[in-house]
């Protein structure tokens, strides 16, 4: 519906006409970040809810399948924790742990997503759950240095509660594949950013079910919603080029320099630490091409020439310029990663990361409002933007002739 509205708005260059009903075929991942989504609004010609997306899958699948069913797959993301994104502002949700929060994710949210995909009719559909983006990384990093609602969410243990009930309910499908968020390589790509992220997570999810399976898992999303490259080409993690004070401040000692370095690393540390290894990383690619006229194409004497990753500051997220669409989706892209299950576009090309209205202070309905790294003190983030996850139509033609490869 929204990249039709787009097509609307391209009609003067056949170029962009192209690409945007190219872009109609991209397969990305269906957003519950809030109850209200479990159901959509499709009837009165709002957004299609949680069955609508289910049945559309199976009838698509019933399609192309013919007598025999071949497997087909269908992206959610699970995102309405209490007091969510406790370090940010742009995407802070509808719930509120001191509002009896915890209750209402638990049987308004995470139970009736459970239900309905344990119904009979969704068996032969392969369901593909990315847990909660951003909030348990955040919560990680962020506690103990002046964020009192990542302190306060720690030591009331609303993330740890909420995760751990999801996991448990969606353990019991056979047919879900969990991925829990893994944030990107400039998050937690440090060494001991990385160490705490192991030890919490294996503690987050033993603690999931009675028997303390960390299989229970299918592995790690990562990149979600982040603009980080899956590789930089020219260059390594070596400490000549990471270091701070030499060619460049921007990796500051982080030799996590892309994803595909970052979830390598990620896989051999949490089998160490008793994962089985049978765990995987799916990578969101639906930002991360970087294909525009500034992209470097060699090596360089200085690093901030030769990383294709443009920004100004490896932290910056939010409606990034000059980025593009990168890899597309698809299973087993790496035959020399046997952990690499897909590159996959969680995030739909186009969704916005946050309002770039300074004045938009107070929370709306869904608990989202500005954030300074969406304004104008920000040089990456792009003007005009409208609220966390509607659609920003100029930000998704910037991706689409940003797009690395192209798209054909």
């Amino acid at each position: 519906m929204q990249v039709a509205q787009s097509l609307t708005r391209v009609t003067a260059s056949a170029t962009d006409t192209a690409l945007v009903k190219a872009a109609a075929k991209f397969p990305t991942a269906v957003w519950l970040d809030r109850i209200a989504a479990i159901d959509g609004a499709k009837s009165t010609g709002g957004a299609m809810g949680l069955v609508d997306h289910l049945d559309a899958a199976v009838a698509q699948q019933k399609a192309q399948s013919g007598s025999t069913l071949k497997p087909m797959t269908i992206q959610l993301v699970v995102y309405d924790l209490p007091d969510r994104d406790c370090a940010a502002l742009a995407s802070n949700g509808e719930l509120s742990s001191a509002n009896d929060g915890m209750t209402k994710y638990k049987t308004l949210y995470i139970d009736r997503i459970a239900e309905i995909l344990a119904r009979p009719a969704y068996a032969g559909l392969r369901i593909v759950a990315v847990i909660e983006p951003d909030s348990f990384p955040n919560m990680l990093t962020n506690v103990g240095i002046g964020k009192t609602v990542c302190d306060s969410v720690n030591s009331k243990g609303v993330y740890v509660q909420g995760i751990q009930y999801t996991l448990n309910k969606l353990s019991t499908l056979k047919n879900v594949y969990m991925y829990l968020d893994i944030a990107h390589s400039g998050w937690l790509g440090w060494d001991n950013n990385r160490a705490k992220a192991i030890d919490g997570f294996k503690t987050l999810v033993k603690g999931a079910t009675p028997s303390g399976n960390l299989g229970i898992i299918r592995g790690f999303a990562s990149n979600t919603a982040n603009y980080t490259p899956l590789d930089e080409p020219y260059f390594d993690g070596t400490d000549n080029n990471v270091k701070s004070g030499g060619t460049t401040e921007f990796y500051e000692w982080n030799r996590m320099i892309d994803e595909l370095s970052y979830t390598d690393k990620l896989r051999s540390e949490f089998v160490a630490a008793g994962f089985p290894d049978t765990l995987s990383f799916i990578i969101d690619t639906s930002r991360n091409g970087w294909g525009s006229p500034k992209r470097p194409t060699g090596p360089a004497a200085d690093v901030d020439d030769m990383r294709i990753d443009r920004r100004a500051a490896r932290g910056n997220w939010c409606n990034v310029k000059d980025t593009g669409i990168g890899e597309r989706p698809r299973a087993n892209p790496d035959a020399t990663r046997t952990h690499l299950d897909a590159f996959v576009f969680v995030k739909p090309p186009g969704a916005s990361d946050g309002t770039s209205d300074s004045t938009a202070t107070t929370p709306n309905a869904e608990g989202k409002r500005f954030d300074a790294m969406c304004g104008s003190g920000n040089v990456d983030a792009l003007s005009g933007a409208p609220h966390a996850g509607q659609w920003f139509h100029d930000q998704f033609l910037m991706l689409l002739r940003n797009a690395s490869p192209a798209i054909k």
